[in-house]
Parts: C-alpha cells; structure tokens; sequence
C-alpha cells in the first residue's frame, strides 16, 4: 500500500498538481490515506470511493465510467448505492501474478490527472510484486 501511495504523490508532485490517495486492501478495508496540502476535503470521499470501486468492478474506474454511459440504467443506481465513484482515478492494486490483493483511489486533480497518478501507483506495484 505504502509503495502505491508513494508513486501516485511522487507523480502528484512532478506533474505540479495536489491529490488525495487512499488504498484498500482485498475486503475493501481502508488502509492508507494521504491528503496532500491544499486539497479540498471532498476529495478525501471521492479518492475511497474510486478505490471501493476498483475493487468491486477489478478493473480501473475509467472503464467503469465508460461501462455505466453505455448502460446508464446500472450507472447512477450501482453507484449510488453501494458509494462508489466510476471516473478516472481508481485502479486495483494487481500482483505480477495477476492477483487483485486491493486499490487505490486518487482525487483532487482533473480526472485526466488524477489517472495519470493512479496507473503510474497500479504499475509500480504489480512490477514491485
């Protein structure tokens, strides 16, 4: 988790921007956050609820996104019940050995942004493991 959550602020950092992070880990289980200065409290929601979701769907939440546009009947009430959070940002933390052991959620940027943090996280972990 500390190795993701490293990545993702390293990257924050070099592209000039301020994000929150949060991983969990294979129950959904919150078990790192990180705030970063200057980012608005809401981000803190946004950034589990893209990690709960990566989890859930094991797959990243840009895809997600893209899914529940096609069928917007499964979009808006699969989100809204189960509190998660289908945009750019959120991506299950896989093993080298194609294991999900957990995600990560990054808000505080433009999801654009926030994407580039959360698959430069999601990379360096499953090459570390």
């Amino acid at each position: 988790a500390k190795l993701a959550a490293d990545v993702a602020l390293s990257t924050a950092e070099d592209e000039g921007l301020a994000v929150c992070v949060a991983v969990v880990n294979a129950t959904g289980n919150l078990v790192l956050v990180h705030r970063m200065d200057n980012v608005v409290e809401i981000a803190l929601e946004n950034a589990i609820a893209k990690a709960v979701a990566a989890l859930t769907f094991k797959r990243d939440t840009g895809t997600l996104s893209d899914y529940f546009q096609k069928d917007n009947s499964l979009g808006p009430p699969m989100t809204a019940r189960h509190h998660i959070l289908a945009v750019e940002g959120g991506e299950p933390l896989t093993t080298s050995g194609g294991t999900v052991v957990g995600a990560l959620g990054i808000s505080g940027a433009k999801h654009a942004e926030d994407v580039v943090c959360s698959q430069a996280a999601a990379e360096a972990f499953t090459a570390a493991t």
